[in-house]
């Protein structure tokens, strides 16, 4: 349920009771899967939004589910969310999750026994990580899906614990994005069905571009066509839904920091 909330499903944009955050709720709005909005904090100049939603069912704890970067359906924010994308020092959008009222919601809930659950994904991961390395002790455990990287001297600082990273295999925009590193915790990578015929395709697809992080914006020197296909490919895997899907492949990999090509080897290892 956490990645059907923090992923966005262009199928599912004109269905305002799905529990995508990159759905504009209301408070008070019942969503799909158990949870009610309870609070909106948004801060436009930064691009900020974060909603935080209570179970129906007392039994599950509230989380604070945070948006990624922009809403390209409608498109909002995206501009304003930009220089967070790419500098993992910067913290604009934290400050605005301070300013706006989510960390004093997360105390709230803490503070009456019933600690939050934090998730976000691409950029929303990065600002999870952030909150969730200052503001431990008001956090159950903190989820990200394909997060964007954070600073050096937050990851040594970090105080986080029950961190949980899932990143799809093949993933690319969530390591070039901005060369940030992730917090401490547990790191998965998640695919539906591992390096099948069709993923191999994909990659060769990827491959022909010649994408790497300096030619993500040089697209005039590539075969047009292919480029564009090779972006929708990473921007489905970015953003596809994988634990909700029949038997989802998962592995866990066992160290702190792992680049792109250290999670692809790890992942074929387990495989065999």
């Amino acid at each position: 349920m956490y990645e059907r909330f923090a992923k966005p499903q262009l199928s599912t944009v004109f269905n305002p009771d799905e529990p995508s955050i990159y759905i504009r709720h209301q408070v008070g709005q019942k969503i799909a899967g158990g949870y009610a909005i309870e609070r909106l904090f948004e801060d436009p100049p930064t691009g900020f939004y974060a909603e935080g939603r209570v179970a129906l069912d007392s039994a599950n704890p509230p989380v604070l589910t945070i948006r990624g970067y922009g809403s390209w359906f409608p498109f909002e924010r995206v501009l304003e969310d930009t220089p967070d994308v790419f500098v993992a020092g910067l913290k604009r959008q934290f400050h605005a999750a301070i300013k706006q009222g989510a960390i004093d919601w997360l105390k709230y809930h803490a503070e009456r026994g019933n600690k939050p659950d934090l998730i976000g994904e691409s950029l929303g991961g990065k600002v999870a990580q952030q909150i969730a390395a200052q503001y431990s002790d008001y956090i159950r455990s903190t989820v990200t899906f394909n997060p964007l990287g954070v600073s050096q001297k937050l990851l040594k600082t970090s105080k986080a614990k029950s961190v949980f990273h899932y990143f799809t295999l093949g993933e690319r925009y969530a390591f070039w994005a901005n060369k940030g590193d992730y917090i401490p915790g547990y790191f998965f990578i998640i695919s539906k069905n591992g390096e099948s015929c069709y993923y191999k395709l994909e990659e060769a697809i990827i491959r022909r571009a010649k994408f790497s992080r300096k030619a993500m914006f040089q697209l005039r020197k590539r075969k047009i066509i292919v480029s564009i296909v090779a972006q929708l490919i990473l921007l489905k895997r970015h953003n596809e839904l994988i634990l909700n899907r029949p038997r989802p492949i998962v592995i866990r990999v066992e160290r702190n920091v792992l680049s792109l090509a250290e999670l692809e080897s790890e992942c074929r290892v387990l495989q065999h």
